[in-house]
């Protein structure tokens, strides 16, 4: 289902996002120097007038007449939305959607329709891997002059666009442009398409897409383990302690880097206090999540982590992560969860 501009707005507002001033009318309204858009499903307005600079009443009432209640694409215009004007130093589409259950970033100096069939724009698109999302925007948007200033505040709204896109568990979510001016960003034009109705729950969705078992639960305490044997043991000893894990995620046997890389970005999103890692080096050895668990180290993140690792690779892993200081690694599976349940219980 796809949400108007103005109900897009209004969601990507609660996360900190800038949005210019706006009005929704949907009968005559007159406002000098402001930018009129007519509230309807299509990448085409502009091209049709539907998106104008309106800067006197005669204007105004002429738009008014074309637009209400009328139709474009067959499709009826209900509402119009009115915004601040503003000038645009700079711009940019962002864009991030899901395909063939991966989840993929595009990045273009230039908006427009259809932008990667258009072969005189250049753009960058990746599937999701935030460490190397981070370099890779980094490179592009250097080759597209922009300061390192400017970059570093570009990448800082794209996360938070992307933490909004995952949290909401939207299917596609465009920003077309964003744009830049007196060194501030701003979202001009959104567009993000939703679920009309889940066919699974939420535990599903994460386990098909993440090709892992995955249980929704309520609490603090984000738990990744491998093996159902282990994964039982591991809950048990939560209850036991009259304790309650956020979720509970089993890797399979046959996970692939890539599938850990989403794992670890899905996690990222989650408001978590405690991330428990209990491995044992088996089929998935210790080292084939160290990899992803490095990068994951690197990023932002207001967690505390703790491991507890055995089995093949486990004495090298252990080595490569002791140098992280927001880490802590224990042998003992008890000694784990009563650590785990005190920290979650820190303020």
């Amino acid at each position: 289902m796809n949400l108007y501009e103005y109900e897009s707005k209004k969601i990507l507002k609660k996360f900190n996002l800038l949005i210019l001033n706006s009005y929704l009318v949907n009968n005559f309204f007159f406002l000098k120097n402001k930018i009129y858009k007519i509230q309807v499903h299509s990448g085409y307005r502009k091209k049709n007038n539907g998106i104008v600079l309106i800067d006197n009443l005669k204007y105004c009432f002429f738009f008014f007449k074309k637009w209400k209640k009328s139709f474009l694409f067959k499709k009826k215009i209900k509402n119009f939305l009115i915004e601040d004007y503003i000038f645009i130093e700079k711009e940019l589409y962002i864009s991030f959607f899901f395909s063939n259950n991966f989840l993929n970033f595009i990045l273009s100096e230039k908006g427009g329709i259809n932008i990667e069939k258009q072969k005189k724009i250049n753009f960058l698109k990746l599937k999701i891997n935030l460490l190397l999302l981070n370099f890779s925007i980094f490179d592009y948007l250097s080759n597209c002059n922009f300061n390192n200033d400017s970059i570093k505040k570009i990448i800082k709204v794209i996360f938070k666009i992307y933490k909004t896109f995952y949290i909401k568990k939207f299917l596609l979510i465009e920003i077309n442009p964003l744009i830049i001016n007196n060194k501030n960003i701003y979202i001009l034009d959104s567009k993000i398409i939703i679920e009309k109705k889940s066919i699974f729950n939420f535990s599903e969705k994460i386990s098909n897409l993440l090709k892992i078992n995955y249980i929704q639960l309520k609490g603090k305490i984000c738990c990744i383990v491998n093996g159902a044997g282990l994964a039982l043991k591991t809950l048990d000893f939560f209850c036991y302690n009259n304790s309650k894990c956020f979720n509970f995620i089993d890797l399979s046997g046959q996970i692939t880097d890539l599938q850990i890389n989403n794992l670890f970005n899905f996690i990222l999103t989650k408001n978590i206090k405690i991330l428990f890692i209990n491995l044992f080096g088996g089929i998935v050895s210790c080292k084939k999540i160290l990899n992803s668990l490095l990068n994951y180290m690197y990023l932002n993140f207001n967690h505390k982590i703790i491991i507890r690792l055995d089995g093949a690779f486990s004495n090298y892993s252990k080595k490569k992560l002791s140098k992280f200081k927001n880490l802590i690694i224990i042998e003992n599976l008890n000694n784990c969860i009563k650590k785990c349940i005190i920290l979650s219980n820190v303020k």
